[in-house]
């Protein structure tokens, strides 16, 4: 009887299996565990020689080889020396390392855990940013401040009985000596909406810096950047609790850190995404990890509404930045320990998923320092691929970013719901977009291995149906007041629902069209995202002065005309193939070679016609020139 081919390779367990089902007889002329070693590495042997010129190929040098031979080890009279590697034979060793690969009985695979931990270093980061929006409903005293008589800035900063401001060593000195579980509850801020507007868009500000840190991230270790990102973003957590206070300019500072973290983080993601997951998985991947955002405002927003309604723990408001910032350390200190910028560097990741992802990425160049090759700035700019998606993109953000930092304050202003059950109404879309996400992402990679769909129209279709669902509904809440409020609630979960679709649509499309270069398409594409966010939130707090229904309709009807525009652009324009430029470098060379040939040819083609067009003109002109003449000569011999 077969034996089960996860047991083949376990000589004691064949033994037993082989002893009960056939006898003694059959064990005895079983062959020997020498035997089934030396069988199983002649199996292997068939791909080594081709995995052997991959290795060198991408980088992996002698460590790899010597790791292989220590699982395998062998006879130096059985040593091959290196053939040559096609095309075909590095998509043969592809297609026969496609088996599923599992590290540990828990974990599918390693690089699943690599998306798993990237989406922790997400979801601190998104923590510390999406906090920001429910706790300015409860660290502003909104009801004192007027605008009317708007007193300078300094002196407004904190709401307490005494017009002069406390010394700023006695306020630190009063900290230490403050319990963490104080009865007294921390001074509001008077901060007025132009103010608000200034935080918020500090934030955005500080993603400016987006367009340096994607050059950064292709060609310096991810992993790093990643870890100086979230630890800025926890260092500016702390900063707004104790120096806030004194002065809204170091709440705007600690908001323009947090952009500056998140800057760091979303191509350095990007990049070590390309590297660790093959073409057809980076949908997935991306879901997952991007799907950390919408997990920490899952987590932020109902915990913060929680310790906003309370004074015993830090006083109040102050405790939902420190509980962000202390979870932030927490969790990047187990990426720190465990995660790498690449599987070549992870010592725990096993064989057969190595050599899985190296030979699926073989033909991409990646993971390697590219000092030969610059970024194709020219050819990015000129793209149409990329800017669709970049507009996409953008498009997307504009919406979300209304969603998720104003979100509390619709909801307290227009349908009038308390701090506690606003925190968990707020954290209601945010799920249903990480559902979406994870759904749609893994959607589009089932879709494209059981069906003939490309990855473009996979991308076109879900982004416009996101586009379109997403715009549909934010109208649709605008006609819903207090009265309807829970079914307001319903229609916003279902924008999300829609908006969840575009990370395998335009998102995706943004890694998938030059995975060398992802880092800097990102950083570029969030330049303008972070331009769009410098004005979401001045533009809305400028619409929004006093919460009335009208004005909170305007912003929707803002958001939903500008979530429509990709369904124009991206469904045009937008691709998920990796385009000519962005391949390897033997590719970029063969595709510069034969864009050059084919211009000179319509250069020539185009000479050819002027040349036909001329002699064509030359010979008219033979044939009606002598027409002419020959009555001018008619008439000087009649005169």
């Amino acid at each position: 009887m077969r034996v089960p081919s996860r047991f083949r390779d376990n000589s004691r367990f064949r033994s037993v299996r082989i002893k009960e089902r056939l006898g003694s007889d059959a064990l005895r002329a079983q062959p020997t565990p020498e035997a089934l070693r030396k069988q199983s590495f002649e199996k292997h042997m068939t791909t080594f020689d081709s995995v052997e010129k991959s290795c060198f190929d991408v980088g992996l040098g002698h460590q790899h080889l010597l790791r292989m031979a220590t699982v395998h080890p062998v006879p130096e009279a059985g040593l091959k020396k290196p053939t040559s590697t096609s095309a075909a034979s590095l998509e043969a060793v592809a297609e026969t390392a496609e088996a599923p690969v599992s590290a540990y009985p828990w974990m599918p695979s390693f690089r699943f855990l690599t998306a798993a931990l990237l989406c922790t270093c997400f979801a601190s980061v998104h923590m510390m940013n999406s906090n920001m929006g429910m706790a300015i409903v409860c660290m502003v005293n909104s009801t004192e401040f007027s605008d009317d008589a708007p007193a300078p800035r300094h002196h407004r900063s904190i709401d307490n009985d005494t017009s002069e401001a406390t010394d700023f060593l006695s306020e630190l000195e009063a900290f230490e000596k403050r319990s963490f579980f104080a009865s007294e509850p921390a001074a509001k801020v008077n901060w007025s909406p132009t103010d608000q507007g200034y935080i918020f868009g500090a934030f955005n500000a500080g993603l400016l810096c987006m367009l340096a840190t994607g050059l950064l991230a292709d060609k310096f270790n991810a992993k790093y950047m990643i870890i100086a990102s979230v630890l800025t973003a926890s260092t500016a957590n702390f900063i707004i609790p104790l120096l806030s206070p004194r002065s809204v300019y170091f709440a705007i500072f600690a908001r323009f850190l947090i952009g500056l973290a998140d800057s760091l983080l979303q191509p350095a993601i990007n990049s070590l995404l390309t590297r660790w997951f093959p073409a057809n998985e980076r949908s997935y991947a991306l879901g997952v990890a991007s799907g950390g955002r919408q997990i920490g405002a899952l987590l932020i927003v109902p915990t913060a509404g929680a310790l906003c309604s309370q004074t015993t723990f830090f006083g109040g408001w102050p405790s939902i930045f420190y509980v962000s910032a202390f979870a932030g350390i927490f969790f990047v200190s187990i990426y720190a320990v465990v995660g790498t910028d690449k599987p070549s560097k992870q010592s725990c990741i096993s064989e057969a998923e190595l050599r899985f992802i190296t030979t699926s990425n073989a033909s991409e160049n990646l993971g390697q320092k590219r000092t030969d090759r610059r970024v194709p700035w020219y050819h990015i700019l000129r793209s149409g691929p990329v800017w669709a998606a970049l507009t996409s993109v953008v498009c997307h953000e504009f919406p979300l970013m209304t969603m998720i930092m104003f979100l509390p304050s619709y909801l307290h202003d227009v349908h009038k719901y308390k701090p506690s059950e606003n925190g968990i109404l707020s954290a209601l879309p945010t799920l249903c977009l990480w559902i979406s996400k994870i759904g749609s992402s893994y959607l589009n990679t089932w879709l494209q291995k059981r069906t003939h769909y490309t990855k473009t129209f996979l991308s076109k279709f879900l982004n416009g149906v996101g586009s379109a669902g997403m715009g549909a509904f934010l109208v649709a809440a605008t006609f819903l007041d207090a009265s309807h409020a829970w079914l307001a609630v319903v229609f916003l979960c279902l924008s999300m629902l829609f908006t969840g679709m575009h990370t395998p649509g335009c998102q995706a499309a943004l890694v998938a069209i030059a995975p060398a270069f992802s880092g800097a398409i990102t950083g570029l594409t969030f330049f303008f995202v972070a331009i769009c966010g410098i004005t979401n939130p001045l533009l809305t707090k400028w619409i929004v002065q006093k919460g009335t229904y009208l004005e909170w309709n305007l912003v929707f009807y803002l958001s939903a005309f500008i979530s429509v525009i990709p369904v124009i652009t991206f469904t045009l324009f937008g691709s998920a193939d990796v385009q000519w430029w962005a391949k390897s470098p033997e590719a970029y060379t063969e595709a510069q070679a034969a864009k050059a040939a084919k211009s000179a040819a319509r250069v020539q083609a185009k000479k050819s016609d002027k040349d036909n067009t001329s002699n064509d003109g030359d010979a008219s002109s033979l044939e009606s020139g002598p027409s002419p003449q020959t009555s001018i000569e008619n008439i000087e011999s009649i005169a």
